[in-house]
Order: C-alpha cells, then structure tokens, then sequence
C-alpha cells in the first residue's frame, strides 16, 4: 500500500512539473526574463561605446526581434518549448554578455584617465639600527632634502610627527647623495628620501649598494595630481602620446627612472604611427633643471610629466598624453596574446632568462618577449639597438591587438592590461579608438626612427659630484626626428626613403 502510495505521489509531481514545462506562464516569465538581459546588454554595450553604428544597429534589431518570437511563441502550442529552450539558451548568452562588457568596461576605467603621480616617501636607518619603526626614532635626527621634493617632504614629515607622537629633530642636505652620505657617517640617524631618488643612487659611484646597507623603517605614499591633456579628438586629430618603461615593482603609477622612453605620433587620419626612441641615457637639459643637463632617464624620478616636458622640449612639440607601462607585468599580455612574431637585425642571447634571438621573425612568448626588449649588452649597437628592439615589440604588441587573435584571450587580456599600464587618456578616448579600428578596419603603418648619440662620461643635473656615463646627442639625428614628426602632424604617409638614416 505504501509503495503504490509513493508511485502515485511521484507520478503526481512528474506530471505536474510536465505541466509546468508545457505551460506557457513559465514561458512568458523565461522570455521576460531573456529580454530584461537582452536589454540590459544594449545598454552597457551602448555605454561601451565601441561598436560602430553599422554594426551596433543590426545587433541591435536581432536581438529584439528573437526576443519578440520568443515572446511570440509562448501563444503557438508547437512552438511553446523551442522558444523556452531558445529564452534559457540566449540568458546564458546574454549573461556573459554582459559579464565580458562590464569587465571591459572597469578595466578601461581602471587604465584610462590617468592624472596622478604616486611618490613613496621613505625613512631610511642603517641595517644594524636597532630602530624598527618611527616610534623607535623619534628621538633622532632626520636628514631631509632642503630643495628637491620639498613638498612631499614636509608632508611627510607631519605625517611622521603624528605616527611617532612628538616632533623630530631635522638637519638639511643639498643632494641625494650629501643626504645618504650623512646617514652613513652618522651625521644623522635617519633621513627621509623618495625611493626614486634612493633607486636613482645605485647610478652612483659609493652607493650602488644603499639598499643593502640600509632598511625602512616608514614609508608614505603620496598622490599628487598632474596636468594632462584632455581635449584632442584622438579620431580625427593628430596626437602624441610618451610611452614609458619602467621596471618597478608595486603600482605602475610610482614615480620611477625609466628605461624605455618612446614617443607615439599618432596621426588617425591617414592610419599612421611614427614611434621615436630616445635612449635613457641621453644627454639633456630636463624641463626643471633651468638649462643643466642631465640623463633623460632622470627625469622620471620627478614625475612622469617632466619626463613628459623634457621630451617635448627636445623635439619641439607638446606631448599630449602618456601610457606607462610595467615591463615586469608586459609578460602577461605577451602571454595573454599568445605570443607575438617580432622582427631581430641581430642575432643573440638575452641576459634575462638565456633566450636565443635569432635573425629575423622571432615567435615569443612573455618571458622571451621581456628579455627581447632588456636586452643591450649582448647588442653591438648598445642602448641604440634596444630602443629599436623595443619599437619592434610596440609595433607587434599593436599588428597582434589590432587582430581577431585579441578575442581568443580576451579576459586574461584584460586582467594583465588592468595590472600592467595605465595612461593619461580618457577611458572615453580609448573607446573612440577602439569604434574607429572596428568602423574602418584595416592595418595601421607603423614606422619607426631612433635617435642617436655618443657616449662620454659628464657630470648631471641629479647627482652632485663626479662625472657618470652620459650619452650626448647626435644632433642630426634629433633634427630628423622633428622633421619627421612633423611630417605625420600634417598628414603625411612617410615612406623608406623618409626613414634612412
């Protein structure tokens, strides 16, 4: 009796779930359901704004027009279950849909727009000091830098009298290396420094290993907020963007000697690219020094925007915007792309990692890539030959981008992107590219041209004493730069012949 009851029961629930199924209020619910997310996807892709209106509208119409047969349906009794299978099937769709738009979204709201500079403030004590924090010091005296960095030295320093409870004692030095020098004599029993400029020591003859020697006992993280330019239509005007490299660990926005310093002359017109090296070891005068030059690579210890000055001052033109971007984290992207082909003059082995090049087209991945665009000792052509190197790499990082092979990893693309650069133009700018690569299609023609120079051993504006490796300007090889530049601003396709050096 019991068992029959339990059949009966069962027999019961499975005819009234069939029922459910075949009903069509389920269906009108599904296929409510299917056009909220349907509509719901229209917008966040309109919001995007990346897609061309010839290929937004259509989408558009299907999308709507399956929602409305479905809708349609639920009134058919033969057609009732294909469209609730169709509802079900198109949720999921559009759910991921959604999903992949908003995350393209956050992470071009993460990269784009930046206009901040992150200064870390240390206080440095020798690795023997018995001190472990600020509290532990506050009875010493701290040496600071009467002139550079003042700003974010006073800053630093109230922050300091709260964390410690009392106001330090301070002594003032000129340079980066008097200041290091009085911690190590023990002039003073802590200084204060931005790790830019402790980064910049190990440039230093006597100080290569102030890392070693010491240990923070502090550290302050300060924002400061750089002007940038946000008013050219990046789709129809020309443009300048600084590429910069650093090797960095922490955030990319960390104020930084950099080692690749590339412009972009971007000119959307005519589909053209002009990227020009200058060595980090070039021999100028940076846009605070009032006339004294020193290494280009110095000037990214004041802030990417001088670096951003310095450049502009020596090709005559006003960079517009920058794209900073962490080599250590470049190997993801590489990776995420699954690799890309790039073009070696010469044939060697990477310091970084032993990565044999050879002549010609090279498939790399992202650690073979990283060593490709370090790589200068093993190079005949030293700091030349990397900034063409590292060209090369720009230029198959934007052929491979520019691809269907961009949707084959499209969100570990985005998860390396997020955590490897971040750039001055506006998450709305980088929408505007992307919409007019996707309207008109085809490749863009990228050139490329580097700057030349001698080595020579001169003093530098940053450090105070002796004279260091410099390398001073081949002037006409700048004078060409700016003819060529110039040349893209106006429209012009430049050829081979334009490139020979």
């Amino acid at each position: 009796m019991t068992d029959n009851s339990e059949k009966k029961t069962q027999q019961g629930l499975k005819e009234r779930l069939a029922a459910i199924l075949k009903s069509r209020e389920l269906g009108f619910v599904l296929a409510a359901i299917e056009m909220l997310l349907a509509l719901v996807l229209i917008g966040m892709i309109m919001y995007l704004n990346v897609l061309p209106l010839k290929y937004f509208l259509p989408i558009v119409v299907i999308m709507l027009m399956i929602s409305l047969y479905i809708v349609f349906s639920m009134y058919l009794k033969k057609l009732r279950t294909l469209g609730k299978v169709l509802a079900v099937i198109l949720s999921i769709i559009w759910v991921f849909g959604i999903y992949v738009i908003g995350y393209a979204n956050g992470t071009f709201g993460k990269v784009g727009g930046a206009n901040t500079k992150t200064d870390i403030m240390n206080v440095y004590v020798m690795k023997d000091d018995a001190a472990e924090s600020v509290k532990d010091a506050a009875a010493y005296t701290f040496g600071k830098l009467s002139g550079m960095d003042k700003d974010n030295t006073e800053k630093t320093i109230d922050d300091i009298n709260k964390e410690a409870g009392a106001s330090i004692s301070t002594k003032d030095y000129t340079t980066m290396e008097q200041l290091a020098e009085a911690l190590y004599l023990g002039e003073v029993q802590a200084i204060i420094m931005n790790q830019a400029y402790a980064d910049a020591l190990i440039d230093i003859e006597g100080y290569t290993d102030f890392a070693e020697k010491t240990k923070i006992i502090y550290g302050n993280t300060i924002k400061t907020e750089i002007k940038v330019e946000k008013n050219v239509d990046v789709t129809s005007n020309a443009f300048s963007v600084y590429i910069s490299g650093i090797d960095t660990s922490g955030s990319v926005s960390t104020t930084s000697r950099s080692d690749v310093n590339i412009l972009a002359i971007v000119n959307p017109d005519i589909k053209e690219i002009l990227l020009v090296n200058t060595p980090r070891d070039y021999y100028v005068p940076l846009s605070i020094s009032n006339g004294v030059k020193d290494k280009l690579t110095h000037a990214g210890i004041y802030g990417v925007d001088v670096s951003m000055d310095t450049l502009g001052m020596l090709y005559g033109i006003d960079v517009n915007y920058f794209f900073r971007l962490n080599f250590t984290g470049f190997t993801g992207i590489i990776d995420a792309l699954g690799g890309v082909s790039v073009h070696s003059d010469y044939a060697f082995k990477t310091l970084h990692g032993g990565y044999n090049i050879a002549v010609g087209d090279n498939y790399l991945n992202g650690a073979q890539a990283l060593g490709f665009v370090r790589e200068r000792y093993s190079l005949s052509g030293g700091d030349n030959q990397r900034g063409k190197n590292q060209m090369a790499m720009i230029s198959a990082v934007v052929k491979k981008m520019a691809s269907p092979a961009l949707l084959n990893n499209y969100s570990g693309l985005m998860d390396s992107i997020s955590g490897s650069f971040e750039t001055s133009l506006s998450s709305s700018q980088i929408s505007d590219l992307v919409r007019l690569q996707l309207n008109e299609g085809g490749g863009w023609n990228i050139c490329q041209y580097a700057v030349k120079g001698m080595g020579d051993m001169s003093s530098c504006y940053s450090i105070s004493s002796g004279e260091y490796y410099v390398m001073r300007p081949d002037e006409n090889t700048v004078v060409k730069a700016k003819e060529l530049i110039q040349k893209v601003y106006c429209g012009e396709t430049l050829t081979s012949a334009d490139l020979k050096e």
